[in-house]
């Protein structure tokens, strides 16, 4: 109930503007129907760890790896999974620790596409038949939901799963025995086939099909079509959800697009894996954290704005008082088109500072870091209340009496005295 709340709705309005730029064969972000958005792969510092980037949507997979008995149907294979969880970090109407329609929509279809196409050797993953096997567990998290998140979702998975070392096992025949990196190279996987989903939306019943999807145009399209294709071109998947009668003619067109696709996306992911063990092998800085911050960095610009109005001034405690402190000159931050300063910052103490009004017209505000005395307090002045309020304490069991103009009430009362 609470993520139908806070799912975000789209008006008549931005719907009929979406359609009617659509039959003018143009999109909102400018691309063409068959266009996909830029996709940028990054591998972290531990094996296994990647991050993609689809445009404005960012998923993080992480593969990780355990010893476990394998199934009784299958004694000789490894096991693998693949979890999917949609944050609320990226959309306001996910929630967290709660398995949803899309989650398990998203999950099945990675599963698919991944699993069921036997593109891991599972058998590689065996140590001894019918005792002990490796588990392979796919964490893929959304960082960022703006359409298009299968996609992403299974470009991060394959990556990782491609950039994922194992640890060596040997054994004695009673026990087993897990050596660390130093001591032998670990293992990668054995990878028979690289496939990935492209999806398409469908408008006015099949009349339009864009690829890659944003999340305007999830929210008005009639349908998905979800292509599941590696390199070589083999069909790993197909999923048409919604309402829309889609002719085989025109399934098979967008496969093939689909398929030329798929061949650029895995050629990418092979070059980002190359990439990263030449930076391994150089031993070079490792990690997408650079990327991270450079996306949410606020520049100065903008921060400068949110401090246009406030200067700073801060008076020591009477009880000590700090001379080398009061001598220190202001730090101006912000300046004026006159070239006047209309932002000033100064340190009141260990990591205490304060923002004030320069204009005397400005109210300024008390701010105190702590009750100690060795911490400084901003003395600011306040104008005075149009209205006293007093509280005459009274022997009956009623309420309080509240006095409005209490002082003149006094000078009328020592008059009458008189």
């Amino acid at each position: 109930m609470m993520s139908n709340l806070r799912k975000i709705t789209i008006s008549n309005s931005e719907k009929k503007f979406l359609i009617k730029n659509l039959a003018e064969w143009t999109r909102l972000d400018g691309r063409a129907f068959d266009e996909f958005r830029e996709v940028e792969i990054e591998f972290g510092k531990d094996w296994g760890c990647c991050y993609v980037s689809l445009g404005k949507t960012r998923v993080l997979a992480q593969v990780s790896s355990e010893i476990q008995q394998p199934k009784s149907s299958r004694p000789s294979e490894g096991i693998l999974n693949i979890n999917l969880e949609l944050n609320p970090i990226a959309a306001p109407n996910f929630e967290a620790g709660r398995q949803s329609e899309l989650a398990v929509q998203l999950n099945r279809l990675l599963e698919k596409c991944l699993k069921d196409s036997k593109a891991i050797d599972l058998e590689s993953l065996c140590i001894k038949m019918n005792e002990r096997v490796w588990a392979i567990r796919v964490d893929v998290n959304v960082l960022n939901h703006e359409g298009n998140i299968l996609d992403c979702a299974s470009i991060a998975a394959l990556a990782a799963l491609a950039h994922f070392r194992r640890p060596d096992v040997t054994s004695d025949g009673e026990e087993f025995i897990i050596h660390s990196y130093k001591q032998r190279d670990p293992i990668g996987m054995v990878i028979h086939h690289y496939p990935v989903c492209i999806t398409y939306s469908v408008f006015s019943g099949g009349a339009y099909i864009l690829a890659d999807p944003t999340l305007l145009e999830e929210g008005v399209a009639d349908a998905f079509l979800s292509i599941g294709v590696n390199a070589y071109k083999e069909l790993c998947g197909l999923h048409l959800g919604g309402k829309a009668d889609l002719s085989p003619d025109l399934i098979i067109k967008t496969g093939n697009k689909a398929a030329t696709r798929a061949a650029i996306v895995v050629q990418q992911i092979k070059d980002a894996i190359e990439k990263d063990n030449q930076k391994r092998s150089n031993k070079d800085e490792q990690g997408f954290h650079k990327t991270i911050l450079e996306d949410i960095e606020i520049p100065l610009e903008d921060l400068s704005i949110c401090l246009d109005q406030w200067s700073s001034k801060g008076k020591k405690n009477k009880k000590k008082k700090n001379k080398t402190e009061k001598n220190k000159p202001q730090e101006k931050i912000v300046t004026s088109e006159d070239n006047e300063p209309r932002s000033e910052v100064e340190s009141l103490g260990k990591g205490i500072a304060a923002l004030i009004p320069k204009d005397e017209g400005i109210a300024q505000w008390e701010v105190s870091g702590s009750e100690s005395e060795n911490d400084d307090v901003v003395y600011v002045e306040t104008p005075k209340p149009l209205v006293n309020l007093v509280f005459e304490d009274t022997d009956s069991e009623e309420d309080a009496v509240i006095v409005l103009n209490a002082d003149q009430k006094t000078n009328k009362k020592k008059k009458m005295k008189k």
